[in-house]
């Protein structure tokens, strides 16, 4: 049947169920009291197409006629935020960003809120109403574009529930310093091909339900030392190789907004940095939406000019009524006006393109009912949010060492003890980020001891709750458990650095003394790398990058099989601190490392390499060529995978490639060049004992180029591929002639 049939049927349904109601009284109808009605009236809006997105031309030609209309005061207001409080929150009724609707024209108010784990609710009392999903970090070591494609999709929901429809994020620096406080809220993890891929998946995620995604900080925000003031001094080449690419990932796939960073790039701020914003954000990368400064990054009302499109949080409510911001109306107004109304055409631009006109929502102040909605009981594309959590957590986690302890079974261990404060930690510290990203998880999560032990019953296996957790109490255990499972936890928090790498000599002592006493599973809530001392004394270690609600049940899950291990690490785990970039204490930070780091730099050892991760299986890879029947690439690359152990499992294979002789610049250029770039990857289906799988890596002519400040992006004549396991764990290697 046609819509427009159906729509007929659906209408003339709605006329009987109209007269059925009014039996055989003839009266007006009150439509509020026939019960039926609102059934038809979803069916109606289910049976009416969704309108097609404008496209970014048809958008911004909206965008032009609209501006046109727009008197001074209105044109002011789509620059810069409202609502916003000294305290720190907004208004009630508010988001943390707030740009006002104007109704005359149609154009919706824009309602901004934090998501580094999802919606931050920050309505008085209303912790614990949205799900506190993994940090990005954690989505990052799932390797997995289709899972991070859900998750996102699944915060764009709640955030619709939310009244909301712009989220402040993704966060996509790719690491520079390990202990980066904000590191954990990097969808990047150490690398721009891994960031480019996951940025882009998460962004669709989010923009497939409605919702504006902003892609951030732009640019060269590493650290969080002297963050508002701090000045990153970086070549070109830095940039376009390492630190612009999951930006560049965002624009592919049709970000609405970029938000500018605190810090300087070169000398000038970034939100007032026309080499940023103008040359390479929208000249170079071609982005076509809106960009807002971080909150309260706005200098000068000269950003308009040189890029920024809009200041947040704008207009702040202060003390006895008095309000501040920097573009204030007398201030807007000295800005000439052709520069405001490109600035505020960009906005608009945005808008039409996520068709925010057509589902407008709420209006600020009356979102009260949708601010305290509960949205953890949501659901996404028929899968319950509850359960997205919980699969992502557990999809995340590194097994990065197993001398056969996992997973638990009856015939291994019969009495495990577990120790450590985060084990027992009801506040949860450990389990998500600090900072505007926070996420209170809500009533459903669980500790790891109480995961563990709710899954132990199911073995019959006991569980030993010590009196202590103290190194004292783990060396009294001995010879009374068949295994000790440490759980050790280190937070953070925007705003500062971590001041080490270290667990702690308290974390540090607790695992030595396990170790000495009986078989030890170290288990870590960690926000990036940390340092492990006493990797060789211990039988297994896994981590999680702040798991969110379901770390606990994502623990127990992996311990004992039920979730094959699938994760891997998006950074390199240093052996040292010296194999690893410091943090810049003074204003000025010289990137002079260039694109040596992490894995790329030829000094720093790890502990545990860059996409390293196993599982409870083990694979082979043989048969690696180049293909060329149907190749529309610039190169093809094939290689076959064999589960060669006794369980099932997936593999993440890593394409690595390495340019013999880079061309482009001089010698301090060659010197400069990295032995190794990711440049692809491929999880594998589930594979059982004995199954294989034929991976196919496309490269695209990009890939195999470098950049040169004299010659732009320069072709690489002789290519090597490295396929392997990690970026140390080679396991194929060939030379490729790319298509010409």
């Amino acid at each position: 049947m046609q819509a427009s049939a159906l729509l007929m049927a659906w209408r003339v349904l709605g006329l009987l169920l109209i007269c059925s109601s009014l039996g055989e009284r003839n009266q007006t109808p009150n439509l509020q009291d026939i019960p039926h009605l609102q059934l038809v009236q979803r069916q109606l809006i289910l049976l009416k197409s969704t309108p097609k997105n404008r496209t970014w031309d048809e958008a911004k030609q909206k965008a032009a006629e609209v501006v046109a209309q727009l008197t001074v005061p209105e044109l002011n207001d789509l620059l810069r935020g409202s609502h916003f409080a000294m305290s720190g929150s907004p208004d009630v009724g508010y988001y943390v960003g707030n740009i006002a609707s104007i109704p005359r024209l149609q154009i919706p108010a824009l309602k901004m809120q934090d998501a580094a784990q999802g919606f931050r609710p920050t309505e008085p009392n209303t912790g614990g109403t949205t799900t506190a999903y993994p940090c990005m970090l954690a989505l990052a070591s799932t390797w997995d574009e289709d899972l991070v494609n859900l998750v996102a999709a699944a915060i764009g929901t709640e955030f619709k529930g939310k009244g909301a429809n712009v989220i402040l994020g993704p966060s996509v620096n790719v690491h520079r310093v390990a202990a980066g406080g904000r590191n954990f809220e990097y969808l990047s993890g150490e690398d721009p091909h891994l960031g480019f891929r996951l940025t882009a998946a998460y962004v669709k995620g989010v923009q497939e339900q409605g919702v504006m995604a902003v892609a951030k900080h732009f640019a060269f925000n590493e650290q969080e030392t002297h963050r508002m003031t701090m000045d990153a001094k970086a070549s070109e080449r830095t940039a376009m190789e390492l630190y612009f690419a999951p930006f560049r990932g965002a624009v592919s796939a049709g970000v609405g907004s970029f938000m500018c960073a605190y810090n300087k790039v070169n000398g000038t701020y970034s939100c007032q940095n026309a080499e940023l914003l103008k040359k390479d954000l929208r000249g170079l990368m071609d982005f076509q939406g809106f960009v807002m400064s971080d909150w309260l990054a706005t200098h000068t009302p000269d950003a308009l000019a040189a890029g920024m499109d809009q200041e947040q949080p704008g207009i702040i409510q202060l003390p006895l009524g008095a309000k501040s911001a920097v573009l204030t109306d007398k201030e807007l107004n000295k800005v000439d006006k052709h520069i405001r109304e490109a600035a505020a055409s960009h906005v608009l631009t945005a808008v039409y393109r996520m068709g925010l006109d057509r589902e407008p929502g709420c209006t600020p102040p009356n979102c009260t009912q949708e601010l305290v909605s509960d949205q953890t009981k949501a659901t996404t594309r028929g899968q319950r949010h509850e359960e997205i959590a919980f699969h992502a957590a557990a999809s995340s986690v590194v097994l990065m060492k197993n001398n056969g302890l996992l997973p638990l079974t009856k015939d291994k261990v019969r009495r495990i003890a577990v120790l450590g404060e985060a084990a027992v930690d009801e506040t949860h510290r450990t389990y998500v980020g600090k900072g505007s990203g926070y996420v209170q998880p809500d009533s459903s999560a669980k500790t790891p001891l109480a995961a563990i032990e709710e899954r132990a019953a199911k073995e019959n296996i006991e569980i030993i709750r010590p009196d202590s957790h103290t190194p004292e109490e783990a060396k009294s255990l001995g010879g009374t458990v068949d295994a000790i499972i440490v759980v050790v936890g280190v937070d953070a928090s925007e705003g500062s650095d971590r001041t080490s790498l270290d667990l702690g000599h308290k974390s540090d002592h607790l695992v030595k003394a396990a170790a000495s006493k009986a078989p030890t599973i170290v288990l870590l809530q960690i926000p990036g790398a940390v340092l492990m001392p006493w990797k060789g004394e211990v039988g297994a270690i896994a981590g999680i990058f702040m798991g969110g609600v379901a770390t606990g049940a994502a623990w127990a899950s992996v311990l004992f099989g039920d979730k094959l291990p699938t994760g891997r690490l998006p950074l390199m785990m240093p052996e040292t601190i010296n194999d690893t970039i410091q943090i810049g204490e003074n204003r000025e930070v010289d990137y002079s490392e260039g694109l040596l780091t992490s894995y790329r730099s030829p000094s720093f050892k790890a502990a545990f390499p860059f996409g390293h991760g196993l599982t409870y299986t083990t694979f082979e890879f043989s048969g690696a060529q180049q293909t060329r029947e149907g190749c529309q690439a610039a190169a093809c690359v094939e290689v076959t995978v064999t589960n060669s152990g006794k369980t099932a499992g997936e593999e993440v294979v890593q394409a690595y490639l390495h340019f013999p002789e880079p061309s482009g610049g001089d010698e301090k250029w060659v010197k400069s060049t990295p032995a190794k770039v990711l440049k692809g990857f491929h999880r594998t289906q589930e594979l059982k004992p004995g199954q294989t799988e034929t991976v196919l890596f496309n490269f695209a002519p990009e890939d195999f180029t470098l950049f040169s400040s004299e010659r732009g992006w320069v072709e690489q004549s002789k290519v090597t591929v490295h396929l392997g396991a990690s970026s140390e764990d080679i396991r194929q290697s060939l030379p490729v002639e790319p298509l010409s």
